[in-house]
């Protein structure tokens, strides 16, 4: 391979790289949403998406840790009460053709 062709190469992954690795982080929030309403924590699918109900769920607030047998998993939602305050929701949600595991900070007032 000659070296200008090697460079230019090199250059085109070095640049592509960041792109792929944001537009995945960036395309997490596409595929769900979470809300939280009188003390119960709710991700719900948007169309195409369904709950993957073999990841295991855990949400934390302070030293309380909810497994995924505290969870309610359904077809496009996933609930769980939760006691008051700031904490760290971990699931998954999946298409027909691939599955997306996340994290996100939930505060229950």
């Amino acid at each position: 391979m000659r070296p200008t062709l090697a460079l230019t190469i090199a250059a085109i992954v070095a640049t592509a790289a960041p792109i792929v690795s944001l537009s995945s982080l960036a395309h997490a929030d596409n595929e769900f949403e979470v809300s939280v309403a009188k003390g119960i924590v709710t991700v719900t699918t948007h169309p195409g998406w369904h709950i993957n109900k073999d990841y295991p769920w855990k949400l934390t607030i302070g030293d309380t840790k909810l497994d995924k047998s505290k969870f309610s998993l359904e077809e496009t939602s996933a609930k769980v009460d939760a006691p008051k305050g700031a904490g760290k929701l971990k699931g998954a949600v999946c298409s027909k053709e691939q599955c997306y595991t996340f994290e996100k900070e939930v505060s229950i007032q």
